[in-house]
């Protein structure tokens, strides 16, 4: 879904002048040292959320994260059947408004599929935001966070509670009832997601080959991690596996004459 998604709005700027304006390739250090205090100020602005405990500014989030991120899935989909950019662009917002609202009336039947859709537009955005090396040291400076936030500070295991407590379409869920009658439940991070994703994309504009090498990297790697969390229950940073496997496959991938 993300790589539709990214690869359909990069092909769309070529001969679309209009969406072609909003695209700009980030390149540089200046340009990773802003995305990652971003990151940083977001993980400091849920903590304060989570130390307020005032659920409507959780609720006003997550309307705001889907909304945003899901819009552009939506105008990949709808785009296609509409000639006019600005009306598909108008559409793609409503149904992601209105998508994110629903998500607030039906927690438990949409979070997952909230979670999907909203990883696929977020990969996709930062996919055509940066060049494929600087997406590459992107995601590896966030894997390296990653293991410092879950191992270190253990910030990330304070949000990843709250977001399962709230139910908030941050992360894709699965639960299993075992043999003693006991629900046991297993959570993938969106963020998990959509960086890999913003890798694939970003590979995308090299040769698609690439992308889905780098595609299958990040399969196994989240498999990987899946597998050990499962067996394990416990808390593990995902990204570092996921990262490991795109930069393995990639290597593969240029060794095969593919990037």
């Amino acid at each position: 879904m993300g790589i539709y998604a990214g690869s359909y709005i990069i092909e769309d700027a070529l001969t679309n002048e209009y969406i072609g304006n909003f695209m700009t390739v980030e390149t540089g250090a200046p340009s990773l040292l802003y995305f990652v205090l971003a990151v940083i100020f977001g993980a400091v602005l849920f903590i304060i959320l989570h130390r307020l405990h005032i659920s409507i500014l959780f609720t006003l989030l997550e309307l705001a994260v889907i909304s945003a991120t899901s819009s552009i899935f939506f105008y990949a989909i709808i785009k296609p059947f509409m000639v006019a950019t600005l009306e598909s662009m108008v559409v793609a917002i409503l149904l992601a408004m209105i998508f994110s609202v629903l998500k607030q009336l039906f927690h438990h039947r949409l979070k997952n599929t909230a979670a999907l859709i909203s990883s696929a537009g977020a990969g996709a955005v930062f996919g055509f935001t940066f060049g494929f090396s600087t997406a590459l040291i992107f995601l590896f400076i966030l894997a390296v966070y990653d293991y410092i936030s879950v191992f270190k500070t253990k910030h990330m295991i304070t949000m990843a509670n709250e977001i399962v407590d709230r139910d908030m379409a941050f992360t894709i869920s699965a639960e299993k009832t075992l043999p003693s009658g006991k629900k046991s439940r297993l959570d993938l991070g969106t963020g998990d997601l959509s960086l890999p994703i913003m890798v694939e994309v970003a590979a995308y504009t090299i040769s698609p080959i690439l992308s889905l090498f780098a595609l299958a990297g990040a399969t196994l790697g989240t498999l990987f991690v899946l597998f050990v969390a499962w067996k394990h229950h416990k808390i593990l940073p995902a990204l570092p596996p996921i990262t490991a496997g795109i930069f393995l496959f990639t290597i593969v991938a240029m060794l095969l004459g593919f990037a």
